[in-house]
C-alpha cells in the first residue's frame, strides 16, 4: 500500500451541501467517481450544445465520457454556488485556457481535473487563484520524466527512496506542481524544475520555494488521498492566512 507524505482526504470534514447565501470563504473539493454504468443520457442532456459537440469529436468513448463527466461536475457545482441554471452559465477560457465565469472572474475561483473514472473540482469565493490536479495512485512516472520537472533538491530526496516510497513522493511532486501551475493559469511560462517542494510529514505542511515574483498573496497547498485510489493536489492563493478545505461527493 502506498504511504503518502501528507494527510488523506478522509480526514477532511464532509459538510452538508450549502445554500447559495451560505457559501463561505473555504475551499470546497467536489469529486465524482463515474463509470460506464453512469446514466450518460442524463449527463449529456444537462450539458450545453458546445460541450456535447466536443464530446462527439473524441475518438474513444472513454475519453468522451471523461470530458462529459468533467463538464457535468463543473456546471453542476457552479450552478449550485451561483444560483444560475447549468445551461445559462457562461464559462469562458482565459489567455492560457484557464476557465472562468464571464463577469465573475474576481468573485469566484474554480478549477477542474480528471483522471479516468474520477473527476475533481475545486471552488472558492476567497481564493484569487485556484488549481487542482488528480492522478491515479497507479500512475507510474519514469525516471527520465522526473528529471524534467524535479528540482535538484527534490531529485536528491528521491535518490535515497526506493519502491512505493519513491513513487509516492514523485507523484506528490507531480500533482502539486500541476495544481500550482494550473492555479497561476500561465501555462508553462514557469519551468516546473525551478519550483522546489518541501513536504513535512510531521506537520503535514507543504511549502513551495522559488515561486515567481508577484505572488504576494499566501499560497496554500494541500495533498489528499481520495476515494477510488486517487491522489488530489490543490493550490490556492489567498490573502487569508488560513483556509479551510472541505470535501463533497456529487450524488
Amino acid at each position: 500500500m502506498m504511504t503518502l507524505p501528507c494527510d488523506p482526504l478522509s480526514d477532511l470534514p464532509g459538510v452538508p451541501i450549502p445554500h447559495v447565501d451560505q457559501v463561505g470563504p473555504d475551499v470546497d473539493i467536489w469529486w465524482w467517481a463515474y463509470s460506464p454504468d453512469t446514466d450518460w443520457s442524463r449527463v449529456s442532456v444537462a450539458l450545453v450544445p458546445d460541450d456535447r459537440a466536443r464530446a462527439a469529436n473524441f475518438h474513444f468513448e472513454k475519453d468522451a465520457r471523461a470530458f462529459m463527466a468533467g463538464r457535468y461536475l463543473q456546471r453542476s457545482v457552479l450552478s449550485l454556488y451561483t444560483a444560475v441554471p447549468m445551461a445559462d452559465l457562461n464559462i469562458v477560457s482565459g489567455l492560457h485556457g484557464k476557465p472562468a465565469l464571464a463577469g465573475q472572474s474576481d468573485a469566484i475561483a474554480f478549477n477542474l481535473s480528471n483522471a479516468e473514472g474520477f473527476a475533481a473540482f475545486a471552488i472558492s469565493r476567497d481564493a484569487v487563484a485556484l488549481g487542482i490536479d488528480v492522478e491515479a495512485l497507479t500512475t507510474v512516472i519514469e525516471p527520465e520524466t522526473s528529471s524534467l520537472f524535479c528540482s535538484a533538491a527534490e531529485s536528491e530526496m528521491l535518490s535515497v527512496l526506493r519502491g512505493p516510497a519513491r513513487q509516492s513522493r514523485l507523484l506528490s511532486y507531480w500533482t502539486l506542481k500541476e495544481s500550482y501551475l494550473k492555479a497561476r493559469g500561465t501555462g508553462l511560462t514557469v519551468a516546473p524544475e525551478q519550483l522546489n517542494i518541501r513536504l513535512d510529514r510531521g506537520t503535514n505542511a507543504i511549502r513551495m520555494d522559488k515561486v515567481p515574483s508577484g505572488d504576494d498573496a499566501l499560497w496554500h497547498h494541500r495533498l489528499f488521498l481520495a476515494p477510488s485510489s486517487r491522489l488530489i493536489a490543490v493550490s490556492a492563493q489567498s490573502q487569508k492566512e488560513e483556509l479551510l478545505f472541505h470535501q463533497r461527493e456529487l450524488d
